[in-house]
């Protein structure tokens, strides 16, 4: 797999580690959640592991990556669990060559079902096949 393609993959699996994190994080208030994660993703299938939160978990699967130049868009499914809650979200964003990934979408299933999701991914380094990540995942309830 191509650099741009494991950071992509890299990127993705930051999206689902911020995904938990929020999710842990997540009240009845208006404001957002922040919460940190860390992730790594297998570049030669898209797909992310890490943990989120307090004992939490992010998942992600990267189902559309389309370079633009010498930067990506990407389109992914990330699944979060931290104690009782759990969600998925669709999201969508920019890979940049800088080194981290921005994505934005919302919660289709589970907890904050509706809620708007937004992610930073910042990559830390990792081998040819992979790429590792931290970040921070912004959840902002459905009723904000």
């Amino acid at each position: 797999m191509s650099k741009n393609g494991r950071t992509i993959s890299g990127f993705l699996v930051a999206a689902v580690a911020a995904g938990a994190f929020a999710a842990g994080q997540a009240s009845a208030s208006s404001a957002p959640n922040v919460i940190p994660y860390a992730k790594t993703c297998d570049l030669t299938v898209g797909h992310c592991v890490g943990t989120a939160g307090d004992g939490g978990t992010i998942e992600m699967q990267v189902t559309s990556f389309r370079p633009t130049g010498a930067d990506a868009q990407l389109t992914l499914t990330e699944w979060v669990a931290v104690g009782d809650i759990s969600f998925t979200a669709k999201m969508n964003g920019h890979w940049s060559p800088a080194g981290f990934i921005v994505l934005d979408g919302r919660v289709t299933e589970g907890s904050f079902a509706g809620a708007q999701v937004h992610q930073r991914s910042n990559y830390v380094g990792g081998p040819s096949t992979a790429s590792a990540w931290t970040g921070k995942l912004q959840l902002l309830p459905a009723s904000a």
